[in-house]
């Protein structure tokens, strides 16, 4: 039985995890399980789109770019108006709901995505999926920081990045290569193929919903004596920006998330265009793009624990500022590369894998070791809503710049603003290291 007094061991001894008292085993293990699928289950929408758009709505080639970026855009909408809300109604009615909300929300999303028969229709379809996305973004840090005591915040933090990667490279694979079977069992129906496979991916959410019914904690968090309305739990995640290191992690969020949207928008494209233009056939060129953006989260995922580790042995201010030396550096590095087909592309994908990975858990670390106790929900989903600011920012702005100045100029922008953070992070930590270390000197408690 867990001890009701004091943090308790979890997990292999070397990596010496220490658990939140009044969290069972099985709470644990489910929040493994829900790391697995969250990012694959998320992503995978977007997969889908390439078949979707040609075989199922007869989308002009031409308009297929566009369609995806209002599809990203509309989605972000969704996050950004309401992200704030879902963490603090997760204060009020316990993380267990909304997550499990979540994972059913993709159900219904996946079940309803193929049988749209307009562009229209596809975009009502998407905002449904969006809800269950920023329930899902906010709850799985949530749920991790409830859980976690902060000496062992960061370790605990990258095991389940970890388990994101994993999840979106173990799942994606084998979904993808379901299509050509649901195509044959149709007989070459692509709008049947579609929903077979579309349907298959709902299946697996309706799966990790009932997972997560089952194994989550139940109730309110501990840390909430005294449930209070909801805006007045809201305005938590406002107030706390007064602190200084919570700010920081405000605008760590911006500049994470960017780093990510700028990889997933711009990376793929970049290098294939740099690699036609070396001589590359056009699938060559797209084969190669893609290979070195696999490598860029394998290098990511290699770096995980090792960060995990780092990070439980700094200054969370510190933290933000290596990650920002890491980010910035790599971003810098594909910008100053004299030749992208050349081997130091290699060593530039370890470098932005490295960044990417430590921008995004150095930040959540920070709020997550920063949020106060009272009202940790609503301040994280405050976090993710600037995190989905700084996706937002980066499509817009870093789509005008590439179209100005080509698409190389995106990461300019984002090494930059990495650049910035990492100025203010050291700022920030000569301000309130005082307050750190006073801070670091009492006895841990269970937030």
């Amino acid at each position: 039985m867990t001890d009701q007094n004091a943090s308790w061991p979890f997990g292999p001894k070397r990596l010496n995890l220490r658990i939140a008292p009044g969290v069972s085993r099985l709470n644990m293990y489910t929040l493994l399980f829900g790391s697995f699928f969250g990012i694959a289950m998320m992503g995978f929408i977007n997969a889908s789109h390439p078949y979707l758009f040609t075989q199922v709505l007869n989308v002009p080639l031409e308009e297929q770019g566009p369609l995806a970026g209002d599809l990203t855009f509309i989605s972000e909408l969704v996050v950004i108006f309401t992200i704030g809300l879902i963490g603090a109604a997760s204060d009020k009615l316990g993380r267990k709901p909304i997550w499990v909300g979540a994972f059913f929300i993709f159900f219904l999303g996946y079940m309803l995505y193929p049988t749209a028969e307009t562009v229209d229709q596809l975009m009502l379809y998407r905002l449904v999926f969006a809800l269950g996305l920023a329930m899902n973004t906010t709850m799985l840090p949530s749920v991790i920081n409830d859980y976690a005591v902060d000496e062992s915040r960061g370790r605990l933090i990258s095991v389940c990045f970890m388990l994101n990667g994993l999840g979106f490279i173990v799942l994606l694979t084998p979904l993808r290569l379901l299509l050509p079977f649901f195509e044959g069992l149709t007989d070459g129906d692509p709008v049947q193929a579609a929903r077979f496979w579309l349907w298959t991916a709902g299946g697996v959410c309706l799966m990790v919903s009932t997972g997560l019914l089952i194994g989550l904690k139940r109730g309110v968090p501990a840390q909430l004596d005294k449930r209070e309305g909801l805006l007045t739990t809201l305005r938590v995640g406002i107030k706390a920006a007064k602190r200084l290191r919570v700010s920081l992690a405000y605008i760590a969020a911006i500049v994470a998330r960017g780093d990510m949207s700028v990889l997933s928008t711009f990376f793929v494209l970049w290098l294939t265009q740099q690699a036609i233009a070396g001589g590359m056939p056009a699938t060559e060129a797209s084969g190669y793009a893609l290979k070195f953006y696999i490598l860029i989260q394998v290098f990511a995922l290699c770096w995980l624990p090792i960060l995990g580790l780092i990070l439980d042995r700094l200054d969370r201010v510190l933290g933000v500022a290596l990650a920002m030396v890491l980010a910035a550096g790599g971003y810098f590095a594909l910008f100053m590369m004299g030749d992208p087909l050349g081997p130091q592309m290699w060593f530039v994908a370890v470098l932005v894998g490295m960044g990417e990975i430590s921008a995004n858990l150095a930040s959540l670390t920070l709020i997550g070791s920063e949020a106060p106790e009272k009202g940790r929900g609503a301040v994280i989903g405050l976090f993710s809503l600037f995190g989905a600011i700084g996706i937002l920012f980066i499509a817009k702005v870093g789509g005008m710049l590439s179209g100005a100045y080509g698409t190389i100029a995106p990461f300019v922008l984002v090494a930059c603003a990495n650049a910035v953070v990492l100025v203010l992070a050291l700022l920030v930590y000569y301000a309130t290291r005082d307050e750190a270390k006073a801070k670091a000197s009492e006895p841990a408690t269970a937030g």
